[in-house]
């Protein structure tokens, strides 16, 4: 049996840590479907000698591969020079991974928060991911619902590269809804990945998991917005846990969905107030300086209206004192300018943060 296949039967044994089987070489040709091939001749202990022959015994080459060619993807394994690096550093590094896509040696940052996230954590994403994508930074995120959406989206309307971890088959995508942005998103030279061989369904137990692999990939780790207990602080402990740096943007409160990144605050993580703050930390250049649009007397006046709260046309229009007309042509202009978004519901919220 090869060493991808007998890789790929280990992975299914949950309480397996690479280091426990790191010294022996699964390329020899050796036959590891018996507890004696693990305990007599590579010191494994009796019990897990027994488990790990089991899952050899259990998997089928052939299958296996009709699987990964029914999915339309590819496997590599630890080890391989394909594999990234920075996941050797994990407590328990994935055995393989299923890959749609190309990871390159990358550069990352990973952007997590609420599947449902508030306007002011949708300006967050929109202001802090295009100034990251501009110094080349890949953006990692987990395809979920909310902020995770949000940062693969404005990663590629902005050109950038983005990598989505799955914590299920990668012919499962989770949420179904999002599995044209996938594609698109390995369209663009990005990658879609998963530790979950094809036909895993999306199991709550798999995501905190997953969780660990997207914090691994990265450098440092961006908490928008999430509660208490929500998935995006699971990540920031993994995060913490493997010396990756937090990043935590403040907010409200009064909101539950701050609670979250206000607490890592307090803990210790370092707030984000400005893109600016990232951009230092790290040393990044986003290049050449775009030029700086000089904005007209009227849109400076619902610029300053706008604020940074989401507001809705009639309050734009009675802040700024402007009749109703110019103040929707100017909204597109800025719009364009992307100075300005609108959102769901008709309201608009301010891109610039100083």
């Amino acid at each position: 049996m090869e060493r991808i296949d007998i890789l790929a039967a280990l992975s299914q044994v949950s309480s397996l840590r690479y280091e426990q089987i790191a010294h022996i070489d699964l390329s020899n040709g050796e036959d590891f479907n018996t507890p004696g091939a693990w305990e007599h001749e590579h010191g494994v202990a009796p019990s897990l000698a027994y488990t790990l022959a089991k899952a050899v015994a259990k998997h089928d080459p052939v299958r296996f591969g009709a699987d990964l060619a029914a999915a339309h993807c590819r496997v590599i394994s630890i080890g391989d020079s394909e594999y990234p690096s920075q996941l050797l550093e994990l407590y328990r590094p994935p055995l393989i991974l299923y890959l749609q896509g190309t990871i390159a040696a990358l550069s990352a940052m990973s952007v997590v928060g609420s599947r449902k996230p508030t306007p002011y954590g949708r300006q967050v994403v929109e202001t802090f991911v295009p100034p990251l994508v501009a110094s080349g930074i890949t953006i990692v995120s987990g395809l979920a619902q909310g902020v995770d959406t949000l940062a693969h989206v404005v990663t590629l309307r902005c050109g950038g590269t983005t990598i989505a971890v799955l914590g299920s088959g990668l012919d499962r995508i989770y949420p179904h809804v999002n599995r044209h942005l996938a594609t698109r998103i390995v369209e663009a030279g990005g990658a879609v990945i998963s530790e979950y061989c094809p036909g895993t369904p999306p199991l709550k137990h798999h995501f905190p998991a997953r969780n660990r692999i997207v914090s691994g990939l990265s450098r440092g780790v961006i908490i928008v917005e999430g509660d208490i207990h929500s998935g995006s602080l699971i990540t920031a402990e993994h995060a913490m846990e493997q010396g990756r740096d937090v990043f935590a943007v403040p907010g409200n409160i009064f909101s539950p969905q701050s609670r979250g990144p206000n607490r890592l605050i307090v803990q210790g993580a370092i707030p984000l107030l400005a893109p600016s703050n990232l951009l230092e930390y790290y040393g990044l250049d986003t290049g050449a300086k775009p030029e700086v649009k000089a904005f007209s007397t009227e849109e400076q006046l619902i610029l300053t209206a706008l604020g940074h709260e989401p507001r809705d046309v009639d309050e734009i229009i009675q802040r700024a004192g402007l009749p109703v007309t110019l103040v929707a042509a100017k909204l597109v202009e800025l719009e364009v300018a992307g100075a300005v978004q609108r959102q769901p519901g008709g309201l608009y919220i301010q891109l610039r943060i100083g």
